[in-house]
């Protein structure tokens, strides 16, 4: 038989989890991608962000790295999109390292997230030909 508070400390990791599961937004962000979707895949990324694909390497704003985004799918049409490897430094932020087939061509897929007002939002993001 359990005892309440035994219940309760259960209860509460089971939330934590939860909570952490919830507040990663890789997956989302990947099927933005994938389906070639700027405005969405825009909706994560943080006001000011470093963008580096075919013909745009520099810092952003939101708006500007959003538009960019969407020329480049509207030229490179997303066949696929796989995430190969994630993980975490020690200061929390979280990376995401893939491939990507657009447009007839192979590119690496990187993006970073870091954690801004309790959410996690893309900071810099690399789409480079292998």
């Amino acid at each position: 038989m359990f005892r309440p508070s035994v219940l309760f400390i259960f209860l509460c990791m089971l939330m934590t989890g939860q909570a952490s599961a919830q507040a990663d937004p890789s997956p989302g962000i990947i099927s933005s991608i994938k389906n070639g979707n700027s405005a969405e895949l825009g909706k994560h990324f943080n006001d000011m962000i470093d963008l580096n694909i075919p013909g745009f390497k520099d810092s952003y704003s939101k708006i500007q790295a959003e538009r960019i985004i969407r020329d480049f799918f509207n030229n490179n049409p997303v066949s696929d999109v796989s995430a190969n490897r994630e993980g975490s430094s020690p200061d929390g932020s979280k990376y995401t390292i893939g491939s990507l087939s657009a447009g007839g061509k192979h590119y690496r897929l990187f993006f970073l997230l870091r954690k801004n007002k309790g959410e996690y939002l893309i900071y810099q993001m690399n789409i480079q030909p292998e």
